[in-house]
């Protein structure tokens, strides 16, 4: 019996130590096969436009702003004069997500470099918690993280605030959305185990008294 738990407290351990890389994505979107290069794009797999414009830029077009390799990225100010909204079509149960991007500074177009800042607000949940990000002109692209948690189910949205060059915004891409275990998953699943293990031993223990 001594051996069973100690054998159990050495498997919590392992299932606790391993528990973050249980996490699952998903949600994942680098928008070079999910869209296509046009100024005001309209036409996402994965996403909505739910206010204002948005562009879609990139190797090869006529608006690389990034260095060739990237792929395509959204410019989340269009080319109407009003900041774009860009809204998930999936929407997220109740829980705990990872949510990561990569984001660019607004870096000029059409020769004409906007040197104002530009504010992005990550907003994960309907009702929920809000994550802003200010990126001054020429920023290069950086990867982002930020953990959400819940309580209602909820979209992923990133919003361009208004100032400088209406035109020109931050770059988006590379999303990913990671869904974290729940802290009660896990102990359920250690209970789980735990319960198998002593089955087994106890059946062991019946075989070993009858042989005898």
């Amino acid at each position: 019996m001594k051996k069973f738990l100690a054998a159990s407290l050495v498997a919590v351990g392992i299932l606790a130590s391993a528990s973050p890389s249980q996490a699952e994505m998903v949600f994942s979107d680098n928008f070079n096969t999910t869209t296509t290069q046009a100024l005001n794009q309209t036409v996402f797999t994965n996403w909505t436009v739910t206010s204002g414009s948005v562009d879609v830029i990139g190797d090869g077009g006529s608006y690389a702003l990034l260095p060739a390799g990237n792929g395509n990225y959204v410019d989340l100010d269009g080319s109407t004069g009003v900041p774009g909204q860009l809204t998930t079509k999936m929407t997220f149960a109740p829980g705990t997500y990872i949510v990561q991007f990569d984001l660019a500074g607004s870096q000029g177009g059409n020769g004409n470099l906007d040197s104002t800042s530009k504010t992005t607000q990550i907003s994960f949940s309907i009702g929920g918690v809000t994550q802003s990000i200010t990126l001054g002109p020429l920023e290069g692209l950086e990867t982002y993280d930020y953990s959400f948690t819940t309580t209602a189910p909820g979209q992923l949205s990133f919003t361009d605030l208004a100032g400088g060059n209406n035109n020109i915004g931050n770059l988006l891409d590379n999303v990913v959305v990671t869904a974290v275990p729940e802290a009660r998953t896990w102990v359920m699943m250690v209970l789980g185990f735990l319960a198998i293990g002593f089955a087994a031993y106890r059946n062991k223990s019946a075989v070993n008294l009858r042989v005898a």
